[in-house]
């Protein structure tokens, strides 16, 4: 009788998802902070931000829909200039 090694079936799946996903990544504010000279503590303070929010963000975490709102009206910007996606499959092909 065969086996059937769930351990195995499990693994092979979570490798599949972790090839199809596009990273959330904040760089365009980053860059944008930059060049308006502002520091992260700025944001959290325009925005009215917790820092674990911040925190998140500095790991590249998402975050709520309305923090995303607090820092585009806070900086007059949309969410272009706030977050963008790698497509992670298509780096792989």
């Amino acid at each position: 009788m065969n086996e059937i090694n769930i351990y195995a079936i499990i693994k092979e799946n979570n490798e599949e998802k972790k090839r199809n996903i596009m990273a959330l990544n904040y760089k365009p504010l980053w860059i944008q902070l930059a060049k308006k000279g502002l520091k992260k503590t700025d944001v959290i303070a325009m925005a009215g931000l917790t820092t674990n929010v911040m925190a998140q963000m500095g790991k590249d975490k998402p975050i709520t829909f309305k923090n995303l709102e607090r820092i585009c009206k806070a900086l007059s910007c949309t969410p272009n200039d706030i977050i963008s996606f790698e497509d992670e499959f298509e780096k792989e092909i």
